[in-house]
């Protein structure tokens, strides 16, 4: 590690990675509440350390990326369930996250709505990006029905891909609506399936979005708004994640550059709620 790093803040994010990590295995293990002495944890949600291990990431594997495994058009179904988010959503659409309507998803879309049930995962910042429809419209004409008409090029295309950096830029280059925040969640469920279960940078890169850098900026001592190169902040990651054997327990599961980019998001949150509660709203549920 470079000389500016804070070597404190440095252990309490190889902490908190293990102790995140260790509740989430203490309530698998049915162990009473509380499963952290840490009074930030018990209280205020944070995602687990593998996103493989959160709620619905396991209902995608199971019913999507399972499923439809040797399917042409997994990566549409995939690019779809993480613009929607939501499981009860994703089910409504169940026949058409291969087979694609746009009016029919449309209509599936505004029944929810009429029904006053949720239609969108409040985790993810939805948004029309500025245009002026409503979201449903944009959700179905505006972002997914042209990935849609670009079908067979998209699944091409992803044959002669062997890298997540790779994949990544095809869907955060010049498709509507997805924000490189949502590509990068795409290729990570991709990071799973038959395009990039061989991926040649699983444990070289990965895209660090502003929690991941302010969460980088904390551990340099640096200003938490400051902005850095994309090639810094891959080679900050890359750092902390061959340093991690040094800070883990013997026997700890191995990490990624996404369980790393991952976690300096979710370490950035542990560090905000310890100065400013009202920052992370939403209370820990004893789920995941």
């Amino acid at each position: 590690m470079t000389s500016n790093i804070n070597n404190d803040l440095l252990d309490s994010f190889y902490w908190w990675i293990e102790e995140r990590h260790k509740i989430y295995l203490r309530r698998l293990a049915g162990e009473p509440k509380p499963w952290t002495q840490d009074t930030i944890m018990q209280d205020y949600k944070f995602c687990n350390v593998f996103r493989e291990l959160d709620t619905t990431t396991i209902w995608i594997k199971e019913n999507i990326r399972d499923r439809w495994a040797d399917h042409p058009y997994l990566w549409f179904a995939l690019c779809l369930a993480r613009r929607i988010n939501l499981i009860d959503t994703m089910v409504d659409l169940d026949d058409l996250l291969v087979n694609w309507d746009a009016e029919k998803a449309h209509s599936i879309l505004n029944n929810r709505k009429d029904s006053d049930k949720r239609i969108y995962n409040g985790a993810y910042m939805i948004t029309t990006g500025g245009r002026k429809v409503p979201k449903n419209e944009d959700t179905c004409w505006n972002i997914l029905e042209p990935l849609w008409a670009k079908r067979e090029e998209i699944t091409n295309t992803l044959k002669y891909i062997n890298s997540i950096e790779s994949a990544f830029y095809i869907f955060a280059n010049g498709h509507v609506g997805y924000s490189n925040f949502l590509a990068y969640e795409i290729v990570t469920d991709m990071r799973h399936t038959k395009y990039l279960r061989e991926a040649t940078d699983i444990y070289t890169w990965a895209n660090a979005g502003p929690g991941a850098v302010r969460g980088l900026n904390r551990l340099h001592n640096r200003p938490l708004n400051s902005k850095i190169k994309s090639c810094q902040t891959n080679a900050e990651m890359q750092q902390l994640l061959i340093d991690s054997d040094l800070y883990l327990d013997n026997g700890f599961p191995v990490l990624e550059m996404r369980d790393i980019e991952h976690s300096l998001c979710e370490f950035d949150k542990y560090q905000r709620v310890g100065t400013d509660k009202s920052f992370l709203r939403q209370k820990y549920n004893g789920r995941g």
